[in-house]
Order: structure tokens, then C-alpha cells, then sequence
């Protein structure tokens, strides 16, 4: 076959020649090979088949999807990675960002051809050769010095033996060591370009090569022809383990590689030659044939078609789809990337142009649908779908209101007739000439088994074989229409109408409720009642009835229900609601909750994202939600009917991975690194987050916290940023938990540690400096203080000292000179009195009592001027009075010093001194002993004054009462003591002698001292 071709080397292939213009060009575009790696593709597990309900959604260039991407992977933590000529693209289902560098190292090129992921490694390939490795931070690159040829690198593969493959338009390669070598015709492959690779599930290799299908020798790089049918199109490897080879212009062939058989593989006819084939991994055909995509059944029934451009992006798909862990199914063309997913809700195909539907549950599981409105002046007459999905077709007219009997008996209405349904027998009953042309607004079967009828602008009626009654014989029902309609378990009849308004019906008493009843639903569009609850709905909210009161039910952010047109509690105790905007489920806890006083609810919502489309009719039809038999739940919208299965939701258990992206402040961006070190001065920054999911992105939900500023967790919602402002130096850690739609959470968060650098007066060191200087600056006010409290210390003692000096220059001048110009004259007199004479002996008395009267004086004086003895230190001016007080009395003196000499504060100074000379007079006059002694200890932390005689002792009175009777002496030592915060103790022996103890403790320079020098002893 190859004979009849001739081959013209082209940057992207081959030219075909021999072969139609139109072939020639398809061939080309088909020269770009599959990127994708195809031991990904054969170890996917096979999933059920697609369901009826699917949902297409399209990303091109305007939503930054890549253009004409040539591969796609997904990763561990579910991201998509798209190789594409404008360059490599991650995705997480919201955002496709560019990824110019992979932890900091750059790609050869940004134009990609193909990806492959083999553990943790991302291998890229180019279209103009060169191969890059991007594994855990580091990066190996391939180039023509590693034998990589200069041409697109098409596919890559791992067989598991652990070789590494990859083709290319020069042919096939290995790696062996740290070298690529390509496989030889001597290797049992021929020579010619666009080889294919597959990894086959058993781990070896399969080559799909213009002459026929080579597969290799396991654990070698040798290989055996297997097949004759050969192509230059990708071959896919099925879900069961089989080879799909397509070949324009031939009957698809079908490769077993466990029998290594070759069959034909019939393809549907109809749209003409196909462009592509493909099966994914729930065994369903994708066909595309020039405008769009068709999806079959494993057995090739035409089951839904995605055409371009409204739905698929694209007229071509060549790429074979990738399923992602979620079970979506992902497509790149040549405009951009599709996804294929299910949705929860089943949506129905209706007749062609009907709209505003209404549906009624069998008796045997069917649903009974009514199009209410039609682009045909006729709307299409109601049908039915069974259980199994059977159409069972009618002849009965499109209803807008229906109501099924507890017999099983179904009651339609239309604006002319009545009608009733029961074993496949129909009765029609046309209405009274006064209740014709009006829309039947609601149908109720009583427990009577009467048909209460609510006709628009016609008010409340029953019907019973052909009869009618205005309001069932109540005149105050006639007249109103009801909105809705409701017989409960207990035989009550309800009815509801505009405004908060509704009327019960019991025992043939009618029982009138409104918002003075709790009652704050707005107009009443919905009851339903099951395990003696009623529950009402409203365009403004949902309500309970209990113990004649109805209570409000909103959401658990205390939001009320907005637009309830249908209510069902089903059999697991959950309650269902036809909401504005779609389906909303309360689990049964929440709702046990609720009857048990909560007035809120957590609720799940289905809305869009599920399949839902049109909007709950406000008006009429009012059956928009209802249960049938076999449990499902079928709702009708304006444009739409589905159903949902409350015991059989689809969940998606794949926990997301999150990841953090991107860090930035306000002059810099950076990718998400640990360890970042951002300069001073950084107060204000964001963080950018994301997780792959796929199926349902816009619920993803997020909590962040950053350690170091945040207390707990923040919840994020939907938003996959984070703003921080205030942010002090230090180190930080930011971690973010992400969840999918389903509310499953990520098993561990992604974090990102940074630091902020201080500025420097945010620095320890500057801080220690400010805190040492104001502590510098107060001791310096202390100081300054202390210097000015010292100055106005010195300033009152040099008032009292020069005052008590010029008392004593007073003294001395007019009461001593005065005494002694006394003494004079009576020596005078004497002189010159006989020497016998009796007088003498009485002027010798007034001369002696004259000197002693001097000498008190003297002594006095000497007081007044102690100051001049207290400027040096307290030993030396004790030493000196003590000497000359002891020689006027002819006693011995001493004074004995141990330690280091202290100069006192002045103050203190003067009272030691007063009391040590208090104690020596004491001493002179009173003990009697022939030596005073003073003892002076300096201690550490104290000083001991000790004045000390060897005389008879103190008086028993003295020692009793602590002073002598009407002397001062002793009470004064003790208050020049406490003045001084010493203390004063007086030790006397009868006998033996007398001390005089003073002891200054903790001695400082607050409480006694300027400075210390040592005592210079002889």
C-alpha cells in the first residue's frame, strides 16, 4: 500500500499525494499528533454510562483558554495542564494561568506540543524538538546533544518495565540512561514518519505505523509486526483494553492485544465521513464529523449531538478526550477546551416548541406532563414517562391543574373541561357556560372524595358527576379564587389565596387564617403535609403549621425562601422545595430541627450548575414538584422537566487538593514559595489561592488563616483571595483549606511561610537602644531631681547653720562677755575685801557658780557650732568633741573604726552625731567610769554607731521608764533615730557599764551615702 503513496516532508508531517485536495488538507491538520500520555488513558477505570442529563460548557480565548492546544494531562492534585502554541497552561477549573517557568526554571520554549505525567515528573515536549523534566523543583532538559531530533515531539509513553518512549516525525525513541535513541528498522520497525504510540494495558507498547501495527518485545526496544492495517492518525486505547486504529476514507479497525486480532468496526452513516473517533472511558462513541461532536451508545445509537458553534467550540476535534478523577470528560480543539459532565438533575426532552409545564404522579410510577403553553396554536396533548423512561402517549388535553384521588384516580382541568383518568379510561366533563374559557387554577380530591375546583376569576367550586356547587355549598368560598389547594391527612380542607390569606375547611366550619396568625408567606402557592406537618409556601417565604399558628422557616442565614411553588417531604424525612431559582433539599436532622422549634435550616441547593433551567412558575401551573411512586422527584419550569433522585444524588467524593499561587504586595508579585523574605516596610498584601475543582468550580468553598495574625480559621466563601493590611515584621505562615461542591474538604492545608523584614526601628537592637535611653533619660531627671531636692536640703541646713551660728556669735558677745565682765567685778570686790572676811567665802560661791554657769554656756556654744565639726567626716568630728569633753572631766576617750569609711549625707550626718554626743555626755556626767569609748562598724549594706562606758550602770527608774525624770537626753536620741530610719538600742549591766547602740540598715546612696573610700588606718 505504501507504493501507491509519495511523501513530502513538511515542519508538521507529510504531505499525502494521490489523494482528493480535501483529504490532503484533513491529513495535515491530523499530522498533529495526540500529546497524551497513553498509560494515563489505559489505566483509567471504566465509569457507567452516560445518563440522559449532560452539561457542555466551552472556554476559548476570551475566557483565556489556549488556542489550538496539542496536549492535555491532569495532575495529582487535579489540576489541568494544557501544552498549546501560545505556551504551557494550568487550570483549575475557573482560571487558566500561563506558567512561563515551573519553581523558578524556564521552559526551552512556549510553544508546547506535548505532556506527559509519569509520578511526579511533568515531561514537556516541543514542536521544535527538546524535551524538559520538571520534577519536585528541579529541571532535566533533553536537546539534539541527548539525541533528541530537531522535530515535534509528539507522544510520550511508559511502558512498565520503566522504559521511557516518545514519538516523533523522525520516528520512535528510547531512553537508555541519560541518552535518547531511536528505533531502527534492524529493531523490526521500518523507517517513515507520524509513528504512534500506545502503552496498552498490560504495560507494553504498541506502534501504529503506516505499515501496519508493531508492538515491542517486552523489556526491550525491539519489535514484532503485529498487523497489517496501518495509519498515520492516533490510535486510542479503549476502556476494555482494545486498540481503536482510524484511517480516513476506511472502515474503523478494532485491535484485541490479548487474542491480536484485527476487526472492522461499523461506524454510523449519517453526516458522512467522520473526521474523528474516540471512546471514552464509559465505553461511549464520540464521533465527530465536521461540526461538532456526537455522543453513541456502546452499541452506536445516537444518544445526544454537541454541535458547534452554540454547543462545542469547535467544528474539528481531532485529540482524543481525557476523563479527569471527577468523571468529567475533557476536549481541546481547535478554539479552545470543552468539558462534558453530568448534572444532578435529569433533564426531560419535551415536544419541540412547549413550554410551562405541569406534572401529576401516577398510580404506577409514571408522571403525567402537560405543556401549558406552545409555539403551535394547539399545545401538545398530555403524555406520560414511565419508570423505565417508556413515552406513553394520550389523547387528553394539555391541563394546567391536576390532583390525584387516594384511589389512584388522576383529575385534570383546562380552561373548557373536566377530566378524569382511572385504568386508561378517560371522562371528560365540559364546564358550565358561566365557568368556561377561565384557566382551572388548582384541583383538590377531599377526604369525601369530592373534587374541589379553583377556577380563575370564577372563585371555589365542587364537582361531583356533572354537578357543580359555588364554594361546596359556603358562600364565603365562592366567590375568591384559590391560588392553591390542599386535603391533608387529618380531612381538613385547605385553600390559599394573595396576601398572607387562607381558609380551612373541617367538619363543614370554615376557619379564616392571615398574618395575624404568623401567617407571612405572601401569596400561598404551595402545601404539603405528611407526618401531621403542614407545610405552606409563598413568592415570600416557606411556614409550618402548628398548634394553630404557622411559623416561619428560613434558611440557616436567616434568609426567607424565595418563590416556594412546590413542596414534597419524602419517605427519609427530607423536605423538598421548588424555590425560584431551582430545587432546595432540608436533610432530615435539619428538619426534625425544625420541628422541633428552630426556625432555621441548612439547606442544599440545586440550581443551574445541577441542570436546571426556565423558573418555577408564580402563577399557574402550580404543580411544579412532586414524588412519584418509586421516589424520584420530578419538577416543571417554564422550559423544562427533570427529575432527581434524593436517595441516588451524585456525589463528588474527591477531596480537593488546595494550592497557593501567588503572593503580592503593593510594588511586587511573587510565586508562592516557602521561605519568601519580603523587604521593611511591608504592611499590606494578598495571597492568591485556588484547588482543582472541575465539576462544579463556582461552589468551591475556602478558609484561610494566617499564623501569626489570625486567632482560627476565616471562611473565605467562594473567594480565592486573601487581603492583609497592618501586617507588622516578623514570620508568618498562611494556610487555606479548600472544599468542593459537595462540602467535602481538602485531607491537609497548602501553606506558604514568608518573612517581613523589620525596619530599622523595628529591629530588637533599636528597640533595646530606645528602651536603655528613656531609662538613661529618667535616671538623668532622677538625678536632676535628686540635685535639686540635694540643693534645697543644703540650702535649709545653710540657713539653720548660719542661723545657729549667729545665735551663738550672739551669745557669745552679750551672755558669755557678760558672765565674765560679771566675774570680773566680784574678783574685783573681793580683791578688796579683807581676806577673813565672811564675805569671801560667798563671793567665791557666786564666782564658781558664775564659771559654771560660763561653762554651760560654752558647752551651748559649742552645740550652736557643731557645724563646722560636721564638714569633714562623722569619726573625725566625734573624735574631736569627744577629746574635748573627756578632758574637762578627766575620763579617757577613744574611738575605734572597722571597715570602709562611708561619707554620710549631711542630714544623717548631723543626727549620728547629735545622738553619739548625747551618749558621750551621758556618759561623762552619769557613769562615773574612767574611759568612753565609741565604736564605728561599717558594714556592706549598714553602719553601727556604738558609744560604750565601764560605769555603775543606768538607774533601775531609767531602765524601767527609759529616761530620767524631767531630762530630755535619752527621748531625744530616739527621735533623732527614727528620723534617720535607724534604729536605737541601749544595753546597761548594773555594775558593768552602759552602750548606746545605733544601727543603720540598708545603707545606699538614697538612705546615707554619696560615695565610699577606703579608711586609711595608721
Amino acid at each position: 500500500m505504501l507504493l501507491n503513496y509519495a511523501f513530502v516532508p513538511r515542519r508538521t508531517g507529510y504531505l499525502v499525494f494521490r489523494l482528493p485536495k480535501p483529504w490532503l488538507v484533513l491529513l495535515r491538520m491530523l499530522g498533529v499528533l495526540c500529546a497524551f500520555p497513553a498509560s494515563a488513558i489505559s489505566a483509567a477505570e471504566p465509569l457507567p454510562f452516560w445518563r440522559s442529563a449532560l452539561s457542555h460548557q466551552a472556554w476559548i480565548d476570551r475566557d483565556g483558554a489556549p488556542s489550538d492546544a496539542k496536549a492535555m494531562v491532569q495532575d495529582r492534585t487535579g489540576m489541568l495542564w494544557f501544552g498549546a502554541v501560545d505556551g504551557l497552561f494550568r487550570f483549575d477549573g475557573v482560571r487558566f494561568e500561563r506558567m512561563d517557568n515551573i519553581a523558578g526554571h524556564q521552559l526551552l520554549s512556549p510553544n508546547v506540543y506535548s505532556l506527559a505525567l509519569f509520578d511526579d515528573a511533568l515531561w514537556v515536549g516541543y514542536e521544535h524538538g527538546g524535551i524538559s523534566v520538571f520534577d519536585h523543583g528541579a529541571v532535566r532538559h533533553y536537546r539534539e546533544a541527548e539525541g533528541v531530533p530537531p522535530s515535534a515531539i509528539s507522544q510520550f509513553g511508559r511502558t512498565s518495565d520503566g522504559m521511557t518512549w516518545f514519538s516523533s516525525s523522525a520516528g520512535i525513541y528510547w531512553l537508555d540512561g541519560q541518552r535518547w535513541r531511536q528505533v531502527l528498522p534492524a529493531d523490526g520497525l521500518p523507517q517513515g514518519d507520524q509513528s504512534t504510540l500506545n502503552v496498552l494495558q498490560d504495560g507494553g507498547l504498541m506502534v501504529t505505523h503506516m505499515a501496519g501495527l508493531y508492538r515491542n518485545v517486552r523489556g526491550t526496544h525491539r519489535f514484532l509486526r503485529v498487523g497489517d492495517f496501518g495509519s498515520m492518525q492516533p490510535s486510542q486505547v479503549q476502556a476494555d483494553g482494545k486498540l481503536n486504529i482510524f484511517k480516513f476514507g476506511e472502515t474503523l479497525r478494532v485491535y484485541d492485544p490479548a487474542t491480536e486480532s484485527l476487526m472492522p468496526q461499523t461506524l454510523p452513516t449519517n453526516g458522512g465521513m467522520p473526521y474523528s473517533v474516540h471512546r471514552d472511558n464509559r465505553n461511549a462513541w464520540w464521533i465527530g464529523q465536521g461540526d461538532g461532536m456526537r455522543l453513541y451508545t456502546p452499541d452506536l445509537q445516537l444518544k445526544k449531538q454537541f454541535l458547534a458553534p452554540h454547543d462545542f467550540s469547535a467544528v474539528r476535534i481531532y485529540r482524543p478526550p481525557v476523563n479527569d478523577r471527577e468523571g468529567n470528560l475533557w476536549f481541546i480543539t481547535e478554539n479552545g477546551v470543552d468539558r462534558i459532565r453530568e448534572t444532578r438533575l435529569l433533564v426531560q426532552d419535551m415536544p419541540a416548541g412547549s413550554t410551562d409545564f405541569s406534572i401529576m404522579p401516577g398510580p404506577d410510577g409514571e408522571v403525567w406532563i402537560s405543556s401549558h403553553s406552545s409555539k403551535d396554536p394547539i399545545s401538545p396533548p398530555t403524555f406520560a414517562i414511565a419508570p423505565d423512561g417508556r413515552r406513553i402517549a394520550s389523547d387528553m388535553e394539555s391541563a394546567t391543574a391536576g390532583a390525584r384521588a387516594a384511589d389512584g384516580t388522576l383529575w385534570f382541568g383546562d380552561p373548557h373541561y373536566i377530566w378524569s383518568r382511572r385504568d386508561g379510561k378517560v371522562r371528560r366533563w365540559l364546564r358550565p357556560a358561566e365557568l368556561k374559557n377561565q384557566a382551572t387554577q388548582a384541583l383538590a380530591v377531599a377526604a369525601d372524595g369530592l373534587l374541589w375546583v379553583s377556577i380563575a376569576r370564577r372563585g371555589v367550586h365542587t364537582f361531583s358527576n356533572g354537578a357543580w356547587v359555588a364554594g361546596g355549598g359556603h358562600a364565603e368560598l365562592a366567590d375568591r379564587t384559590a391560588l392553591s389547594l390542599h386535603a391533608d391527612e387529618q380531612a381538613r380542607l385547605w385553600l390559599g389565596y394573595t396576601g398572607n390569606r387562607m381558609a380551612m375547611l373541617l367538619h363543614d366550619k370554615v376557619q379564616h387564617f392571615g398574618s395575624d396568625d404568623g401567617l407571612a408567606v405572601g401569596n400561598v402557592l404551595a402545601m404539603y403535609s405528611r407526618r401531621g406537618t403542614l407545610w405552606i409556601g409563598g413568592d415570600q417565604g416557606l411556614a409550618r403549621f402548628h398548634q394553630g399558628r404557622f411559623i416561619a422557616v428560613n434558611d440557616d442565614a436567616g434568609r426567607p425562601f424565595a418563590g416556594v411553588t412546590g413542596i414534597v417531604e419524602t419517605a427519609q424525612g427530607e423536605l423538598w422545595m421548588h424555590c425560584a431559582k431551582g430545587l432546595v433539599r432540608i436533610s432530615a436532622p435539619q428538619l426534625a430541627a425544625v420541628r422541633s422549634g428552630t426556625g432555621r435550616a441548612a439547606v442544599e441547593r440545586f440550581d443551574y450548575l445541577d441542570g436546571y433551567a426556565g423558573a418555577g412558575p408564580q402563577l399557574r401551573p402550580l404543580n411544579t414538584l412532586v414524588e412519584s411512586n418509586d421516589g424520584r422527584l420530578w419538577y416543571a419550569t417554564s422550559s423544562s422537566v427533570g427529575f432527581i433522585d434524593p436517595r441516588r444524588i451524585a456525589r463528588n467524593l474527591v477531596a480537593p487538593t488546595p494550592l497557593i499561587t501567588w503572593l503580592s504586595t503593593p510594588s511586587e508579585r511573587h510565586r508562592a514559595s516557602n521561605g519568601l523574605q519580603l523587604p521593611e516596610h511591608t504592611h499590606n498584601l494578598h495571597i492568591d489561592f485556588t484547588a482543582a475543582v472541575l465539576s462544579i468550580p463556582e461552589r468551591a468553598r475556602f478558609r484561610t488563616r494566617l499564623i501569626g495574625q489570625d486567632h482560627e480559621w476565616r471562611d473565605a466563601g467562594g473567594l480565592r483571595q486573601s487581603f492583609y493590611t497592618n501586617l507588622g515584621p516578623g514570620d508568618y505562615r498562611f494556610e487555606v483549606m479548600a472544599a468542593n461542591e459537595d462540602g467535602v474538604w481538602s485531607d491537609a492545608p497548602a501553606s506558604l511561610s514568608f518573612q517581613i523584614a523589620p525596619a530599622f526601628y523595628e529591629t530588637t537592637w533599636f528597640k533595646l537602644l530606645c528602651l536603655s535611653m528613656l531609662a538613661a533619660g529618667v535616671y538623668l531627671l532622677y538625678l536632676r531631681r535628686l540635685e535639686r531636692m540635694t540643693a534645697r536640703v543644703i540650702e535649709r541646713v545653710s540657713t539653720r547653720i548660719e542661723e545657729r551660728e549667729r545665735i551663738a556669735r550672739t551669745l557669745h558677745d552679750t551672755f558669755l562677755q557678760s558672765v565674765h565682765g560679771l566675774s570680773l567685778r566680784f574678783q574685783s570686790i573681793k580683791a578688796e575685801l579683807p581676806k577673813d572676811d565672811a564675805v569671801q567665802k560667798k563671793i567665791d560661791d557666786a564666782l564658781d557658780a558664775a564659771d559654771a554657769a560660763a561653762e554651760e554656756g560654752r558647752v551651748q556654744l559649742m552645740d550652736l557650732r557643731v557645724n563646722h565639726l560636721r564638714q569633714g567626716d562623722l569619726a573625725s568630728a566625734l573624735k574631736t568633741v569627744g577629746s574635748n569633753a573627756a578632758a574637762l572631766y578627766g575620763v579617757a576617750f577613744s574611738l575605734n573604726e572597722e571597715g570602709t569609711r562611708c561619707q554620710l549625707q549631711a542630714d544623717v550626718q548631723e543626727e549620728l552625731f547629735a545622738i553619739a554626743k548625747e551618749g558621750v555626755s551621758n556618759a561623762l556626767k552619769h557613769s562615773g567610769s574612767p574611759a568612753v569609748t565609741v565604736n564605728i562598724r561599717y558594714g556592706a549594706n549598714s553602719l553601727t554607731l556604738e558609744v560604750c562606758d565601764h560605769g555603775k550602770g543606768l538607774d533601775d527608774t531609767v531602765r524601767q521608764t527609759g529616761q530620767r525624770d524631767r531630762h530630755w537626753g535619752i527621748a531625744g536620741m530616739r527621735e533623732r533615730a527614727r528620723k534617720i530610719n535607724a534604729k536605737l538600742a541601749i544595753h546597761s549591766t548594773t555594775g558593768v557599764g552602759t552602750s548606746v547602740v545605733v544601727t543603720l540598715a540598708n545603707v545606699g546612696r538614697d538612705s546615707g551615702f554619696f560615695r565610699r573610700k577606703r579608711l586609711n588606718k595608721p
